[in-house]
């Protein structure tokens, strides 16, 4: 590979390898920013291509959708050289939430509170935009380092994200004029699948994307999500389609019931009965939070035995939820005007 992309972007090194391509550090000459480059790799695509219709999707629904909480594409282009196409994007240092879980088990429950209303608020820019991601899983949700020590979660890949098309799509995206996905082609990932997506891509919803961020407020609480323990696909298909998972309260007795609720809500295998976006998740995640989530690097950690066994008690002495209960009743006895939802001031919509 060269190590300059239309004279204007130095490679600086490796950083990342997939399936399609690789990702670079790179540096913009002119502005000196760094970024990430995203190659896909070195071999030319046709035009209707699938592989090169999500790639150049995944840049104009990243690069469109205004969120802190969304990875920023900046440019999608072609290297004229090799003729191969790559992504100029927001360069990101820290870990996937996948990693996080994989190197700490289940999290303190207000740090996975805080995380997934982060992830929330993107996905919600998303949705807002007529987007409906369709792979949102731990993986897919990175948590960025900020020098300043704050950390922020950040969607990752829209590749296979589908734009639905309705009065409220008020983003300008319209979708390909060739088709990236057959009719019955299942997209996503099957242990965070809402079960209409095996039955095939064609009617899926933003209700899809609900329930997979539901599973993965799961795996934040429990450490894993509700069926890890099945090995194969079909097993995994079979459970997800007939057996629910099993309860929270079971795997995580240490959560509070309200927080119970939303995920319950959420994870409902009829989609009528799942809030109807991630918008909608938000606005009852922020009912019991009511604060900016931010979020520190220090607080990227375990939850103990003692502090599970710890809360887990105060929930079966009935102590959890007061505090916000008594908040909302002061507002309410005082008359006080309630504040506008964090979440409504960090996109546009």
């Amino acid at each position: 590979m060269t190590s300059r992309l239309l004279g204007k972007y130095e490679i600086v090194r490796v950083i990342g390898k997939g399936g399609m391509g690789m990702v670079y550090e790179a540096r913009d000459i002119d502005s000196e920013r760094r970024v990430a480059i995203k190659w896909m790799h070195g071999h030319t695509f046709d035009e209707d291509d699938p592989n090169l219709l999500r790639f150049q999707q995944e840049a104009r629904i990243a690069g469109t959708l205004d969120s802190p909480h969304v990875t920023a594409v900046y440019e999608c282009a072609r290297e004229p050289e090799k003729n191969v196409v790559f992504q100029v994007m927001e360069l990101l240092e820290g870990e996937d939430l996948r990693s996080l879980l994989d190197r700490v088990g289940a999290l303190d429950p207000d740090v996975a509170l805080r995380i997934g209303m982060q992830a929330c608020a993107g996905l919600s820019a998303a949705h807002q935009a007529g987007v409906v991601h369709r792979d949102i899983k731990p993986e897919n949700i990175f948590l960025s380092r900020k020098s300043s020590g704050e950390v922020v979660a950040k969607l990752l890949d829209f590749g296979i994200a589908k734009i639905r098309q309705s009065k409220d799509n008020n983003a300008g995206m319209t979708t390909p004029v060739n088709s990236m996905t057959s009719s019955g082609e299942m997209l996503g990932t099957p242990l965070y699948m809402a079960p209409e997506q095996f039955e095939g891509a064609k009617h899926v919803d933003a209700r899809a994307d609900v329930y997979s961020m539901g599973v993965t407020f799961y795996a934040m609480f429990a450490g894993e999500p509700p069926h890890a323990n099945l090995k194969s696909f079909m097993q995994i298909l079979r459970a997800i389609m007939t057996t629910p998972p099993p309860p929270l309260t079971e795997r995580a007795p240490w959560v509070r019931p309200g927080v119970v609720q939303i995920i319950e809500k959420a994870m409902q295998a009829d989609r009528e009965a799942r809030y109807a976006s991630a918008t909608e998740m938000l606005a009852a995640l922020n009912d019991l939070v009511n604060e900016p989530p931010t979020l520190t690097l220090e607080k990227l950690v375990g939850i103990s035995e003692q502090e599970k066994a710890a809360l887990a008690k105060k929930i079966t002495a009935g102590l959890t939820d007061t505090v916000v209960v008594q908040s909302a009743n002061k507002r309410a006895d005082t008359g006080g005007e309630a504040k506008p939802p964090w979440w409504k001031k960090i996109f546009r919509g």
